[in-house]
């Protein structure tokens, strides 16, 4: 009878181990966002690829290890916006690469810098990302 247990406690910290990450396949809004403007950030279901949209839409790989997170710098389309908008998004994506971490608090995604900053996100639908 030990044994079954044993054996069925370490399924369970396997699959525990191997679950990805809450955020994937899902999008997100930055809440509190620069000059009140919409900032999407989503995750690709199949690699690990992110995506959104400022003025211009961004995209990018990023790298996972537990709670930590890297991303690859972002490429970006070239239009141009409101003066208030182009330097959101600018801010925004200068920020992105200096994000070591994440957690989830319910369903909203919290991305944290190597200086301690939180950026809040709330889940959107995939429709009210574009």
């Amino acid at each position: 009878m030990k044994k079954l247990f044993s054996v069925f406690g370490l399924l369970l910290i396997l699959s525990a181990c191997s679950k990805e990450p809450s955020f994937v396949g899902k999008s997100y809004q930055l809440q509190n966002a620069q000059n009140g403007v919409k900032v999407t950030l989503g995750f690709d279901r199949n690699e690990p690829r992110y995506y959104g949209a400022v003025v211009n839409r961004y995209f990018g790989n990023y790298e996972l290890d537990g709670s930590k997170i890297k991303f690859a710098p972002a490429g970006v389309t070239m239009m141009m916006g409101p003066e208030a908008e182009m330097e959101a998004e600018h801010n925004f994506l200068g920020i992105l690469p200096h994000v070591v971490s994440y957690k989830m608090v319910g369903n909203n995604l919290v991305l944290i810098t190597d200086n301690g900053q939180e950026l809040g996100f709330k889940e959107i639908s995939a429709e009210a990302a574009k």
